[in-house]
């Protein structure tokens, strides 16, 4: 076979996902097709990049590169297949993938640029009907996009992300990284992407109300990728009160991040909406407790495992921090729930699911 993957559109989980699968099956031929050249696809024999320059200075250039410019490289390029994130073409004749459609601007209109609601508006739906097959990862989205787009069940394939290897840290471990990072005490976590979406006011203004009620030492750490307005978040954090008290880690490898995350006291996980969910598997898997949304996305993903707040009240999320702090033996509970609750992702294969539906759709 010949597939294609729209990798520009990828984030950096299903990214990796596409390049296991490319190891697994040298068989096949991967164009990885992208706006600009990307030099992480050098080391595969199997995979020819693709580059697809946009159009400049065309308000509807997003258009373009699907419906015209696409359309004509999938089929030079004799592909069987093409998998994209979030968009597909609406012109090509070619057998598609559409991976983990974005719902953000129903659910959280205020997080999305004006323009962009209105091409999603105008759009999901032709993407939903036109794809062949959907990939998303939660049976809450599953359910969403049968009730509100009148999609068939079928079509709709749910693929929870495998969890990674990773493992509890020792004593010695947690040690290093709070001398490391937070002058030697314990300290609160979030790791992902910063940007609006995400919560991070919020959480800074529950960590303020922490800290005056219980006037401890207690850190937070803030680690993860850049998103939209990164550089507006970083200006909020010089005037921020408890500025002394946060650490923004940025930069870090990624075996860094894990040690980090894995001696932290617990993660507290606050988005508006949200539509992927390893950061929470890999804390359950690095056995620290969870205080999270309680949206329902999170919720299929946490079960029992975690701490439920509303992610717009400020003061149940300090309330919750506060509880975790005060009582231990609570703490060790939802870690062990945490354990239990990864059985859910431990035995599945992304990459293998996603290459069987493939085939499937490839014929």
């Amino acid at each position: 076979m010949r597939i294609a993957v729209n990798a520009g559109s990828l984030t950096t989980e299903n990214l990796a996902t596409f390049l296991n699968l490319v190891k697994l099956h040298p068989e096949h031929i991967f164009l990885f097709i992208s706006e600009k050249e990307n030099n992480t696809v050098d080391s595969f024999e199997n995979i020819i990049p693709v580059v697809i320059a946009p159009p400049l200075a065309i308000p509807v250039k997003s258009r373009v590169w699907y419906n015209l410019q696409l359309p004509a490289v999938l089929k030079k390029n004799k592909a069987d297949i093409f998998i994209s994130e979030k968009f597909v073409s609406l012109k090509t004749k070619v057998p598609q993938i559409l991976v983990r459609p974005d719902l953000t601007f129903i659910h959280q209109p205020s997080l999305v640029d004006k323009k962009q609601i209105s091409f999603y508006k105008k759009n999901e739906a032709k993407f939903l009907e036109k794809a062949n097959a959907i990939v998303v990862n939660s049976v809450f989205l599953k359910r969403e996009v049968i009730d509100r787009y009148k999609i068939l069940e079928e079509k709709i394939k749910v693929i929870y992300p495998t969890a990674k290897n990773l493992t509890p840290a020792t004593f010695e471990e947690k040690q290093l990284m709070k001398e490391k990072y937070a002058e030697g005490n314990e300290y609160f976590i979030y790791k992902g992407t910063i940007s609006p979406e995400k919560n991070l006011v919020n959480l800074l203004k529950a960590f303020s109300f922490f800290k005056k009620r219980q006037r401890s030492k207690m850190q937070l750490l803030i680690t993860g990728t850049p998103g939209e307005k990164y550089e507006e978040f970083v200006r909020s954090l010089q005037s921020y009160k408890f500025k002394n008290d946060v650490r923004l880690l940025m930069d870090l490898s990624q075996s860094e991040k894990e040690k980090i995350l894995a001696s932290a006291y617990a993660m507290v996980y606050v988005p508006l909406y949200e539509g992927e969910g390893n950061e929470v598997i890999e804390a359950m898997q690095s056995a620290i407790p969870l205080i999270v949304s309680d949206i329902e996305f999170l919720q299929e993903y946490c079960a029992g495992a975690a701490l439920y707040v509303k992610p717009d009240n400020v003061k149940d999320i300090a309330e919750k921090m506060m509880l975790l702090f005060k009582d231990e033996q609570k703490r060790k509970d939802f870690i062990e729930k945490g354990k239990a609750q990864l059985k859910v992702f431990e035995y599945k294969n992304a990459t293998e699911e996603l290459f069987e539906m493939i085939r499937k759709v490839a014929g």
